[in-house]
């Protein structure tokens, strides 16, 4: 069941590029958390009256700093929350509401070959589901795109974990030039073979994705991103069209609920 509770700040680390890694001290919220969820997060005293969605980065034991209750979410500086998110030092008392939502599966047969595919800042579910596939001996592997190479945050982390880490980025500036569906397209070609694909990004990413994986049968997870005002499926701004039922009649669905992690197959793009 989500808590709603004051989180200190642990740390507050500035990764470069407008980048952050935030840990809040979550206590028993963080044993209940599982990659792919969600906190919603608020400032206190601050002119930003609502809170804000933030994916699950790590839980206790996927980053060696972090201690026992500790949860880490990854943002990038975008707009007046997350400015004032990057000011905050330790002990500063944040408004937490979860663990929220739907998160990602784990494989439940041998031979499953994982594969991230992440869009910039969409990368911040991995390094909690990268650590809960260890706990099972499986290594991912990662397709990581973004603008350019000053948007790849936790690079070096993911390199240090995964199989093999194929990096894009739209400017050339590092890895190959073009989309992270370049290399996922070439992957799907050559070796469909037990693929299993979890990934996070853009919309427009996520909708190539989705299409690439079925048409090859490959399963495929997407971690949807929607504004949210309350994160618990009231206010039915983070909607989304699913298909439903044997007929694949359309429908619509909140992404605070049924989600933020769904299957290709289910989403009606």
């Amino acid at each position: 069941m989500p808590e709603d509770f004051t989180a200190p700040v642990v740390s507050n680390l500035d990764l470069g590029h407008g980048n952050f890694l935030l840990e809040l001290a979550a206590g028993d919220a963080a044993a209940d958390a599982t990659p792919g969820q969600f906190f919603m997060v608020g400032l206190p005293h601050a002119d930003v009256l609502l809170r804000r969605p933030f994916s699950v980065c790590g839980l206790p034991g996927t980053f060696e700093r972090s201690g026992a209750g500790g949860i880490q979410i990854l943002y990038k500086v975008v707009g007046a929350g997350t400015e004032l998110l990057a000011t905050l030092k330790e002990g500063a008392p944040l408004h937490v509401l979860g663990p929220l939502g739907k998160g990602f599966s784990l494989p439940e047969t041998p031979g499953v070959r994982p594969v991230f595919v992440a869009g910039g800042i969409g990368s911040a579910p991995f390094p909690a589901l990268a650590h809960a596939l260890g706990g099972l001996g499986i290594v991912p592997r990662m397709l990581y795109g973004a603008r350019s190479g000053a948007d790849l945050p936790l690079l070096d982390w993911f390199r240090a974990r995964c199989a093999e880490v194929v990096v894009t980025t739209d400017d050339g500036s590092l890895g190959r030039k073009g989309f992270v569906t370049d290399p996922l397209a070439d992957l799907l070609a050559s070796d469909p073979r037990d693929l299993f694909l979890y990934a996070c990004g853009p919309e427009p990413m996520l909708r190539a994705v989705a299409r690439l994986a079925l048409a090859r049968g490959v399963p495929c997870e997407l971690s949807l991103e929607a504004h949210m005002a309350c994160g618990f499926g009231v206010c039915l701004g983070c909607v989304v069209p699913t298909r439903s039922g044997e007929t694949g009649d359309g429908g619509y669905e909140r992404v605070c609920v049924e989600g933020p992690v769904m299957r290709a197959e289910r989403l009606a793009w």
